[in-house]
């Protein structure tokens, strides 16, 4: 009896220290985001929206006072494309963005077919 309890008691006590590792890695990441949020926080401009084209390629919207800006992003550069107003931005209807879920759609189809031929 004494001997099973020493060896629980050192596992109890490691899986109390992962535990407490865990939380508090919890803790300072939201701590250390929320440091980020506010050095990189502007009071004068602000990405509106955003669209990735390729690994390091996006476009994006930004507001800078009443002007709105499209511009391209990428690696190496940053391009103003074209100045929009704001009543040339139309907010797209959430069908018409569905996008990822069609890639996650067909991956989940490309993934059946796969552990289908696995099984034949």
């Amino acid at each position: 009896m004494i001997r099973i309890l020493g060896t629980i008691i050192p596992l109890i006590l490691a899986l109390l220290a992962v535990v407490a590792v865990i939380y508090l890695s919890y803790i300072f990441s939201k701590y250390v985001a929320l440091g980020a949020s506010k050095m990189s926080g502007t009071r004068y401009m602000r990405v509106v929206d955003r669209m990735m084209l390729g690994q390091d390629k996006m476009m994006m919207i930004v507001q800078i006072g009443d002007s709105y800006y499209l511009t391209g992003v990428t690696s190496q550069n940053v391009q103003i494309l074209k100045e929009l107003s704001g009543d040339e931005l139309i907010e797209m209807e959430a069908g018409v963005q569905s996008t990822p879920l069609q890639q996650v759609v067909s991956f989940k189809s490309a993934l059946q077919k796969h552990m289908n031929k696995k099984d034949n």
